[in-house]
């Protein structure tokens, strides 16, 4: 009975040892453990605990970010569920929101939050001669994933301070869109303007894993030269003067 007794024991004191590692695990040994698993996002400067943590950059496909913070609430784990509080500061993108992970793995993110510097776009508009200006900002209230499909997603973004440089000089009211999850796993949306500059712009678009769609036409409000010199390198010219843009590509150009 003693030994019975000794090894009872012996079990309480491993697993009172190993709770009291996990509670407390330094981040940078966990990240060794999974950095392999994480695909194109890498880490660099990991401290802290799995549980609150920091690394001084995070990057995606080789693209630095910038810093990543997170939180990681303790209880919902006993539910074999995720919740962490992620954010995401750099020179010029920062990012945040709450991200789930369900014992089926389902991950759905809330409130998320992005702002990113509209050049970031260049590479999907693919105009060699002009330059992005301004900066994105936008929302997904929540999207889910699972199973590789996207459902449950909703948002809206808005480019501020829009405009182009480079062979054509213009500045644009601000650039509207609202999107949503579509029964296929996909998202689409809409594109216009706010009304109060001199572009018209009234599109729509489409995301799948596989890539993007887009087509809008572009005018210039009030005949304003500049917004026609920059119509000239942008789409295909219409009669009318506008310019009819679709543009199709893979989401990987942006990084």
């Amino acid at each position: 009975m003693k030994l019975f007794k000794w090894l009872f024991a012996l079990l309480i004191l491993i697993v009172v040892i190993a709770g009291a590692v996990a509670w407390t695990l330094p981040a940078d040994v966990a990240y060794r453990y999974v950095a392999t698993r994480l695909g194109p996002i890498s880490l660099v400067g990991v401290r802290g605990t799995v549980w609150s943590g920091h690394a001084d950059g995070v990057s995606v496909f080789g693209r630095d970010l910038g810093e990543l913070d997170w939180q990681v609430e303790k209880l919902p784990l006993f539910a074999r569920r995720v919740h962490a509080d992620l954010r995401i500061r750099g020179a010029d993108i920062v990012t945040s929101g709450l991200v789930e992970r369900d014992a089926d793995g389902r991950i759905t993110a809330h409130d998320v939050r992005f702002r990113v510097p509209a050049s970031l776009m260049s590479p999907v508009l693919d105009v060699p001669s002009l330059k992005l200006l301004g900066t994105i900002t936008g929302t997904f209230a929540k999207v889910s994933l699972y199973e590789g499909l996207i459902s449950d997603a909703n948002g809206t973004a808005r480019w501020s301070e829009a405009g182009v440089t480079g062979t054509a000089e213009a500045r644009f009211s601000d650039i509207l869109a609202d999107f949503a999850s579509k029964p296929d796993g996909s998202i689409a949306g809409t594109v216009a303007d706010d009304g109060k500059g001199n572009l018209e712009v009234n599109g729509q678009f489409r995301m799948t894993a596989a890539g993007f769609e887009v087509e809008a036409f572009l005018a210039a409000r009030n005949d304003d030269p500049r917004v026609q010199d920059a119509l000239r390198y942008v789409g295909q010219p219409q009669p009318d003067g506008s310019s009819h843009l679709v543009i199709t590509g893979q989401l990987f150009k942006l990084f």
